[in-house]
């Protein structure tokens, strides 16, 4: 993959968020954006320089596209999700494990 494609990929994927936030709103829009693109592009980015390299202009374009309390806000609210789905998954695990006896 060619560098510019790398800066085509965020690019591409900054411009649909924000139609996503004109059609869906706020929150569609940054859980595409950062929860999906970014995360994607971040974890790509430890394996791949290219990726690496381009990451701080994906992160300047995700701040100008949301304000610091939009993401402060978000991120909160990502998290929480994340530990609420955390706590459901080993909620489940052990409704299993008391099923068929194994210890989780």
């Amino acid at each position: 993959m060619s560098a510019g494609k790398h800066q085509e990929i965020w690019i591409e994927q900054c411009e649909a968020a924000r139609s996503i936030k004109v059609r869906y709103g706020l929150k569609a829009a940054f859980d595409y954006a950062v929860g999906e693109k970014l995360m994607n592009f971040a974890d790509a980015a430890h394996e791949h320089p290219a990726f690496a390299r381009e990451l701080p202009r994906f992160v300047s374009e995700v701040r100008r596209m949301f304000s610091a309390d939009e993401i402060r806000v978000h991120f909160a609210r990502l998290e929480r999700e994340q530990s609420e789905r955390d706590a459901d998954l080993r909620a489940c695990q052990e409704s299993i494990a008391l099923v068929d006896g194994t210890i989780v």
